[in-house]
């Protein structure tokens, strides 16, 4: 499985290409804007079959070239149903694009525990809420590699303060959910740069706070 990144727009938002070397079937992760042509170009150049194209969360950033990438190649749009109102109204997101966004349909709801297949390879749906209510995270067991979108990143975690972000919610997805991967686990975040379950662990004072207090509830129980 081979992987490359798309960093693009006004806030540097990562867009993944993510292939089967051998059998030339992928799949894109988030479209940024800025993003459409550049990825497409790549596929075209590879020879690949994009099978689908994911969004991580309905945040203009993550879905601004998303309905371009889909017309170019034909590719079913998976999203988590709770966050389809952004998909089809980005432009009344409560932080405005700096330009207008064209809506998308949903044509697969992303739910728990729901794969994602192309060449030899499943992304398994993890449905992560917190940053907004249909987040989700997707997770190549063989690869030991998990796409965060933005619920975790390296050193910190994605914002909660937006409509339908919550902090506790977050918290939970985190400490119950993506923490109870392997350390091993490698992240691919949509921003910034990669790290591991591990480091995140050890170094991450947030998940550090959230897992002290996953622990702590626990007890109480």
């Amino acid at each position: 499985m081979l992987i490359e990144k798309f960093e693009a727009g006004p806030i540097w938002t990562i867009g993944y290409l993510v292939y089967d070397s051998e059998t030339l079937e992928g799949t894109v992760i988030d479209v940024p804007l800025w993003s459409a042509d550049k990825i497409y170009k790549r596929i075209r150049n590879l020879g690949l079959n994009i099978k689908s194209i994911i969004a991580t969360h309905g945040h203009w950033d993550h879905i601004a070239e998303m309905r371009k990438l889909r017309a170019l190649t034909s590719a079913k749009l998976f999203a988590h149903k709770a966050d389809e109102w952004m998909l089809q109204d980005p432009n009344s997101m409560s932080i405005p694009s700096p330009l207008p966004i064209e809506s998308v349909g949903i044509d697969v709801y992303a739910k728990q525990g729901s794969t994602i297949s192309f060449g030899g390879f499943e992304l398994v749906v993890i449905h992560t809420p917190g940053h907004s209510a249909g987040s989700i995270c997707l997770y190549e067991e063989k690869k030991g590699i998990l796409f965060t979108g933005d619920t975790l990143f390296a050193g910190s975690i994605g914002r909660t303060d937006l409509t339908s972000g919550s902090y506790d919610e977050i918290s939970r997805s985190i400490s119950e959910k993506i923490m109870a991967l392997p350390d091993t686990v490698k992240i691919f975040p949509g921003h910034g740069v990669e790290s591991t379950l591990k480091k995140e662990k050890d170094g991450n004072e947030f998940v550090r706070m959230m897992l002290a207090r996953s622990v702590h509830s626990g007890e109480v129980k």
